[in-house]
């Protein structure tokens, strides 16, 4: 449980952290980027991806398509293996037309999705609403799970996981007199998938996503106010299907909610921007049979079952759990723009922000074992603390060349983003407690760890546009 927790407060705070460079609409783009959060033996955690789309306007009617490659890897590694991947190349197309007052866009996806939308706006777009829907069906990736002892009953779990949803948003904007707001809602579904494999993963979830911004431009600078928030319902089952019959071994329901705030002002070559996040993840567990948190019994083969059925020991697990994050930025970024040739010009950027992140999450487990004796149930309680302050330091350059020829504008863009931890404390707590009716045998550990899990939070980008 130490990496997971580590991890989850990793993604959370790098996620948070790590900024790009900004560039403009383009018709043709070609990005690759990285986060490298944890690589080593035994923990890994990264993720990377490339990306090229085009586009083609002809009067009022716009095609596009895009081409993208994802990478996400996540390993930890004790007396057994966890690793999460998900590799997927996905290739995108789509249509929009733009009329005086009506705009439409239909997408498709080999991510097996659809979209479409209609939007309504003014002649000068000083008002504007969009309503979107999307419906698809992809593989988010796999969960493997591998014994170090090749003699386990179970020594490999690998489970895909499919699921379907259904996306529904809708979005709404204003600009007046320098003045700009916009506002959107989303709410996802999906619905749980079987599959005829031994090992699959499926889920039932609500999400809704909220966010609003708002921009006010002065004659020589521009002040942002960014808002967005979500909440989640979420139940994650996994299954084993052998002879035609599924059966569930394990059961997750999470409830998650996160706010995230951001104020940047911007003037000239010259920004500062604070920003704030708190998320909270939570986890209740159910009572009733077939609804425990892990059943490690039901992964075992019917054969194997009748044969062990009177001298195996059910035992199953049931854990309650809660996280909480909270962290904060405040930094500015300078980015002179020099000409160093005709039509060309390069820009560098140079962002320095100080952070500070405090996180806890509080574990309970029992353990139930049912026997020809009787019942047995045992609780286990562990509690992680995580406070950390540092600075977070960027790089990048930007080059541009500008003509009014064929190629009329080409933009190379790349950067570079590393936290650099001043001060971390990791402690951990864990007490164990017998049966009822017996004295609690306590087993706490506590101790400090340095900034170790952050050392690894780096990000890269690099990127050209292209108009042509």
């Amino acid at each position: 449980m130490n990496f997971f927790s580590k991890s989850l407060y990793t993604i959370g705070l790098t996620s948070f952290l790590v900024t790009s460079l900004a560039y403009g609409e383009a018709k043709g783009l070609a990005q690759c980027g990285g986060l490298f959060l944890l690589d080593s033996d035994s923990q890994e955690l990264n993720s990377s991806s490339c990306r090229i789309a085009d586009s083609i306007s002809a009067g009022k009617y716009t095609v596009f398509a895009g081409l993208a490659n994802y990478r996400i890897g996540g390993l930890w590694e004790d007396d057994w293996t966890l690793s999460f991947k998900s590799n997927r190349t996905l290739g995108s197309a789509g249509i929009r037309s733009d009329f005086r007052h009506i705009s439409l866009s239909v997408q498709a996806s080999s991510f097996t999705s659809l979209a479409s939308s209609i939007s309504a706006h003014t002649a000068d777009s000083s008002f504007y609403a969009t309503a979107l829907i999307e419906r698809g069906n992809p593989e988010l990736g796999t969960v493997r799970w591998e014994s170090a002892n090749d003699s386990d009953e179970v020594h490999l779990i690998e489970a895909r996981w499919e699921t379907e949803y259904l996306r529904k948003g809708f979005s709404a904007g204003a600009r007046i007199a320098g003045n700009d707001f916009a506002a959107s809602l989303e709410q996802i579904s999906t619905a749980p998938q079987n599959i005829q494999r031994e090992y699959f993963i499926k889920d039932s979830s609500r999400i809704w996503f909220w966010d609003s911004r708002f921009t006010h431009k002065f004659e020589m600078s521009q002040l942002e106010l960014y808002y967005a928030g979500l909440y989640a319902n979420a139940n994650i089952f996994g299954n084993t299907y052998r002879d035609n019959s599924t059966k569930r071994f394990m059961y997750i329901p999470l409830e998650a909610t996160l706010h995230y705030g951001d104020i940047r002002w911007d003037h000239q070559a010259f920004g500062l921007q604070a920003r704030g996040l708190k998320a909270n993840i939570r986890m209740e567990k159910n009572k009733k049979r077939f609804f425990e948190t892990l059943a490690p019994n039901r992964l075992l083969p019917p054969s194997l079952t009748q044969t062990l059925s009177f001298s195996f020991m059910q035992k199953n697990y049931r854990v309650d759990s809660d996280l909480d994050l909270s962290a904060f930025t405040l930094g500015g970024h300078f980015s002179p723009q020099f000409g160093i040739a005709r039509h060309i010009s390069i820009t560098p950027r140079i962002e320095l922000h100080g952070y500070y992140t405090y996180n806890e999450v509080d574990i309970q487990k029992t353990s139930e074992t049912t026997s020809f004796i009787g019942f047995n149930a045992e609780d286990e309680s562990w509690s992680w603390m995580l406070e950390s302050y540092g600075l977070v330091a960027s790089l990048g350059l930007s080059a541009e060349r500008a003509t009014q020829g064929l190629l009329r504008n080409v933009s190379l863009f790349a950067s570079a983003t590393q936290l650099i931890p001043l001060k971390t404390d990791f402690i951990e707590r864990g007490a164990k407690k017998t049966p009822e009716g017996t004295s609690p045998a306590k087993n706490k550990n506590a101790g400090l760890e340095s900034g170790k899990i952050f050392r690894n939070g780096f990000a890269a980008h690099l990127g050209i546009s292209i108009q042509l």
